[in-house]
């Protein structure tokens, strides 16, 4: 993934290119419905190379929580890579997206680190995207073809203010009772550069294996929760 993004770079050339870097914290990192800190805060931030062709690149980074991710750093570093472009009115993405978790791993030497390829259509405030697994998924066992379908909305409804909305579905390949369904609604305001967002997370349709997987250290890792959070980018 190194090397794609390097040879990106190299072929794009700086020279047309915007790079932006991001900030933030959270009072619970929630990855598709599930706390990825054991309801606990986040740090978090990263760095974004977009290129005038439609080709970008990037690095996002979190704390997350070692107990959860266990025998690691209670680090996630993604990378990614991709290519966007308008066809009409409609904004088509896709590109490659990699989950790594510094050392972290369970005692049988089961990796969580993940890779999927994804497609999204963005029309308006409206966005539909799939992800799929081109590895294992999060350290489960044979489950290669795992995927992600998603809606999000972005409304602008002030000069400030945005409300959001997103429905998710994670069809875990073979194993269905790992599957469950994830919702948030929500709103940011720009606060001098800042977005202040509240969302209000819930799940369903959860497979009977979903509710004993995620509970981690007495803490129920899927339950309906209310999280805020404060992010800039920097130019």
């Amino acid at each position: 993934m190194k090397k794609l993004l390097t040879a990106l770079l190299i072929v794009a050339g700086v020279a047309q290119a915007e790079v932006t870097t991001n900030l933030g914290a959270t009072s619970d990192y929630r990855y598709r419905g599930i706390s990825q800190t054991q309801n606990a805060p986040a740090v978090q931030g990263g760095i974004d190379y977009v290129h005038a062709s439609g080709l970008y690149a990037g690095n996002w980074n979190s704390s997350v929580s070692s107990e959860v991710y266990t025998n690691g750093a209670g680090l996630e570093s993604d990378l990614y890579a991709g290519y966007r472009t308008k066809v009409g009115g409609v904004v088509v993405d896709m590109g490659s997206y990699n989950y790594v978790y510094a050392r972290a791993g369970s005692t049988a030497g089961t990796k969580f680190d993940t890779s999927e390829v994804y497609v999204a259509a963005t029309y308006g405030p409206v966005t539909v995207k799939a992800s799929q697994a081109v590895t294992d998924y999060f350290g489960i066992a044979n489950s290669r073809g795992t995927r992600y379908y998603q809606a999000d909305v972005a409304y602008p409804i002030a000069p400030k203010w945005t409300v959001t909305a997103h429905a998710g579905q994670t069809a875990v390949a073979n194993s269905s009772t790992l599957s469950f369904v994830d919702y948030n609604i929500g709103a940011t305001y720009d606060l001098k550069g800042w977005a202040i967002g509240a969302k209000y997370y819930m799940n369903s349709a959860m497979g009977s294996g979903v509710v004993g997987a995620n509970t981690v250290a007495g803490q129920d890792l899927t339950k309906n929760t209310f999280v805020v959070s404060a992010t800039r980018s920097f130019n």
